[in-house]
């Protein structure tokens, strides 16, 4: 059976945007075919896009929340996107978006490592600016000031990436240091003024969702979970329920579902190859339990891809 799945890439995700001519963002971001850097960009969002398929990427993106919102999925968080907000997307989680709203406008800064380590930054430095707070979705609201002075900044990167001025590579990375920076002071900001860290409740629901998030081909029963956490399967029902407003089981039946998804869009493995990869008993299995999220069968999803 093939492991190969595909991961995003830079140019791979400027391509896509590109070839989504006319429902870019054309005041800001890379709206040209002649941006040949692998290791970063700064993109708008495709407009009128209401969601977007499961995908990982082998890159960073910080993303500006201008106006609108979305619902976003990054690994085992599920949050609100929301305006004057910013956010942080990771490589190698799964992430995906759905149900954006038509005036939903994001600026993204999209780098690699390498592209701000080596002579420029020391990586341990680097690592401590992307080490965000790991108990908390990575969502950061900005006061007025923040969001102002944030939104100038990302509008400096669009502008220098586009002039291609001298020494612009060098300044682009100043640029970058500094939206992280700011990001990690938004990120402080966040925890000192919320209350959810002093929850018990809060903190075993984190680590349901991240034991999730690590062992769903394996563990399939809240009782496992439960068993894992050293409770009862009732205990942490009721509690999942009352801190996020979902069943427990439907937590783990969604993450299987997005993994389905990524697997069928994003490889070239057959429902049946994809069916044991997640571990049921057979394809028909498999095909049922698509079908009750999806509304549609595994083969009929494939061919809208």
């Amino acid at each position: 059976m093939s492991n190969k799945t595909t991961v995003s890439t830079i140019p791979s995700t400027v391509k896509w945007h590109l070839a989504a001519a006319g429902m870019v963002n054309t005041n800001f971001g890379i709206v040209s075919d002649e941006w040949s850097q692998d290791d970063f960009a700064v993109l708008g969002n495709v407009k009128g896009l209401k969601h977007g398929l499961p995908v990982k990427t082998d890159y960073y993106s910080v993303i500006l929340c201008l106006s609108g919102s979305c619902k976003k999925t990054i690994g085992h968080f599920v949050f609100e996107v929301y305006p004057n907000s910013v956010h942080l997307v990771t490589p190698d989680f799964i992430t995906s978006f759905e149900d954006a709203s038509d005036d939903l406008v994001l600026y993204q800064v999209l780098f690699k490592k390498e592209f701000l380590t080596g002579n420029f930054l020391k990586e341990n430095v680097l690592d401590n600016l992307l080490e965000v707070n790991p108990d908390y979705p990575p969502i950061y609201g900005l006061s007025v000031k923040g969001f102002t002075s944030l939104k100038a900044l990302y509008e400096k990167i669009s502008f220098e990436s586009r002039e291609k001025g001298a020494f612009h590579l060098q300044i682009l990375r100043l640029l970058v240091t500094d939206l992280l920076y700011e990001m990690n002071r938004a990120c402080e900001s966040c925890l000192l003024n919320s209350t959810r860290h002093l929850s018990k409740q809060y903190q075993l629901v984190y680590k349901f969702k991240k034991l999730v998030e690590q062992q769903f081909l394996t563990l399939k029963t809240v009782q496992e979970y439960a068993d894992e956490l050293f409770i009862s399967a009732k205990y942490l029902t009721e509690i999942v329920k009352g801190e996020t407003g979902q069943n427990a089981l439907h937590i783990i039946h969604n993450r299987m579902y997005l993994e389905a998804q990524y697997l069928l869009s994003s490889s070239g493995l057959s429902i049946k190859e994809v069916a044991e990869r997640l571990n049921f008993d057979n394809s028909s299995h498999f095909s049922r339990f698509f079908k009750r999220f999806a509304g549609n069968n595994p083969s009929d999803f494939k061919l809208l891809q």
